[in-house]
């Protein structure tokens, strides 16, 4: 689609009208020198209204800094739309990196709008000097995103930049975009913003049926294991295709901690989540593949997490991925990490998931089918807390069974990453759960709830949060008082992910050397002087349906503590093997 605009326009409006034709509805952020003339443009948004863009367009959240670089990614896996998040010159740009790093990590389009110092004051130190002899800023950036910063410091190529930009986006890539005010105030005929073609085209029927016939005939008396990754979050109706796929092949799956959203709960070979809080039945499953197996991939990266720096260890192993250069890939793809044969199909994973299914099923091949996985994934039997703290096995089953359908959740870093998953064992067809776990920066929570909400008001957010956690997003409470969003807080005066591994990683050291204690906090005096409702889960859980039922009665955002023992442990914590 060709946008035209026959007017003379600034290469400010020139941005705001590219940004609009990506549809991109929000951008989050604060406002300064470098970014006062391109955020003049932008209506503001004012929470609790209608967060589409509707007559208004483009419209701008005041949040700070490090919260407002998450907000993209809420927005995206929520809905599949690209969000913006935006920081003034000097310092806040670092403020938006977590944000950036994480959009990397896991393959999230986003945009990150920031501030340049003039070149013309290189050497004369302006104030939070970007240049070469301040903070290098863009040699900075460039080192995280080499094909991911552009530049708009000429009128005559802001446009270009643009597509070349938008191109990167369409990769699911972020991109920066770095604001000079000489080019970008310069008037300009604003040109059309044409939609690049797609990055990721369908593969040639050849390829796509030389694949096939590949794992077809592979697979003939031989067991195969399915890895279910986070991609599949995006292709619509994943879970009732891996269940065919499962039912064809006779395949026990397996998935990732956000590969869980493409499988159904009731496939009956569902052996549960791996690695990091992961099911007993899926590690002894993923352990025991050799040669003699066919390992099938499904937009799946092999990060520590996932598969613990182990090998794909099959004889065999099969690789669909819509990911072009995506995130764990080397040269293209994961063929280092296969120890036998290996083949992969870079293609549009709705696509290339029914073109397999369906020759699959035409001509299924005879398999070495498994039975189906055991009703209960889990052998091992964590005791119970300390009293007066909550079994938070318990609240996790009590939770699941009353989310609303299209409830989108969040784990920030804190015991909730690695616990609900061993606990639940299986997705919730009513509730999409995501962590941002690869880049693991605490406090991710408040932006990410805030991105899903305001892309889609009409479902349920709900966030998990440590103590730890919450240090880092607590000035941003305010912003978000009249999103409605349900966020638990897990109060245990600890980083309980550390608690939990200098058990493992240094367990001579005496207490006071492990640096894990944290000071308490007056959690609802805080929520409350933010405008929030606050509430206190009683240990027996007697409190949590009032709970529940007075944060639904109304918009008002909920900050519920939870008091927890650290030292109870759920899931497990490979990682801390490799420390």
């Amino acid at each position: 689609m060709d946008i035209h605009l026959t007017e003379t326009v600034t290469g400010y409006e020139t941005l705001v009208t590219a940004l609009e034709s990506w549809g991109i509805e929000v951008c989050a952020g604060v406002t300064g020198g470098g970014t006062i003339r391109l955020l003049q443009h932008l209506t503001p948004l004012c929470p609790g209204e209608e967060a589409a863009g509707g007559p208004d367009g483009l419209r701008f959240l005041s949040l700070g800094e490090y919260a407002s670089g998450f907000v993209p990614l809420g927005s995206y896996l929520a809905t599949g739309r690209i969000g913006a998040s935006i920081a003034t010159t000097g310092a806040a740009t670092k403020l938006l990196g977590c944000g950036l790093s994480d959009a990397k990590l896991h393959d999230i389009p986003a945009v990150y709008v920031v501030a340049a110092s003039p070149v013309e004051t290189e050497g004369l130190s302006p104030l939070q000097d970007t240049s070469r002899h301040g903070s290098n800023m863009l040699a900075q950036l460039r080192a995280e995103l080499p094909d991911g910063v552009f530049v708009l410091d000429d009128a005559a190529t802001v446009a270009r930049q643009l597509r070349a930009a938008h191109a990167q986006l369409q990769r699911c890539k972020p991109v920066v975009l770095v604001l000079d005010h000489a080019a970008l105030n310069t008037g300009m005929a604003a040109p059309p913003h044409r939609t690049p073609p797609e990055t990721v085209p369908a593969p040639s029927p050849a390829a796509t049926d030389a694949f096939a016939e590949a794992f077809c005939q592979r697979s003939r008396g031989r067991r195969v294991v399915i890895l279910a990754g986070e991609e599949l979050a995006r292709v619509p109706d994943a879970p009732r295709l891996t269940t065919r796929l499962c039912e064809a092949l006779g395949a026990p799956i397996i998935w990732s901690i956000n590969g869980a959203n493409g499988v159904e709960r009731g496939n009956p070979w569902g052996h549960g989540y791996i690695a990091f809080g992961g099911n007993d039945a899926a590690i002894r499953l993923w352990r025991g593949i050799g040669t003699e197996d066919v390992l099938l991939v499904l937009g799946a990266c092999p990060d520590e997490y996932t598969v613990n720096l182990a090998p794909y260890a099959a004889g065999d192993t099969f690789v669909l991925t819509g990911l072009v250069d995506g995130y764990g890939q080397v040269e293209g793809g994961f063929g280092h990490r296969a120890t036998g044969g290996y083949r992969q199909l870079v293609a549009p994973l709705d696509t290339a998931l029914r073109s397999l299914l369906g020759r699959i099923e035409r001509q299924p091949p005879e398999t070495l089918r498994a039975g189906p996985a055991p009703g209960d994934l889990n052998t091992r039997r964590p005791g119970a807390p300390r009293p007066g703290h909550v079994d938070m096995a318990r609240l996790f089953r009590e939770l699941d069974a009353r989310w609303r359908p299209n409830t989108i959740g969040f784990d920030d870093v804190c015991l909730a990453y690695k616990d609900r998953q061993f606990v639940l064992q299986r997705p919730n067809p009513r509730a999409r759960f995501f962590s941002l776990y690869r880049g693991s920066a605490m406090g991710n929570v408040l932006g990410l709830a805030i991105g899903a909400k305001l892309a889609a008001p009409e479902s349920d957010v709900v966030g998990f949060t440590g103590d730890g956690c919450f240090r880092l997003f607590a000035g941003c409470l305010a912003e978000a008082r009249d999103l409605g969003i349900l966020l638990f807080l897990l109060d245990n005066a600890s980083y309980g992910i550390i608690e939990q591994g200098v058990q493992t990683i240094i367990p001579d050291a005496p207490a006071s050397r492990r640096h894990n204690r944290l000071t308490r906090i007056d959690f609802a005096a805080m929520a409350g002087g933010c405008g929030w409702r606050s509430a206190a889960l009683r240990p027996d859980l007697a409190n949590l349906d009032e709970i529940l039922d007075a944060h639904r009665a109304g918009p008002v955002s909920t900050l519920v503590s939870v008091p927890v023992d650290p030292g109870h442990i759920l899931g497990i914590n490979p990682r801390a093997g490799n420390l």
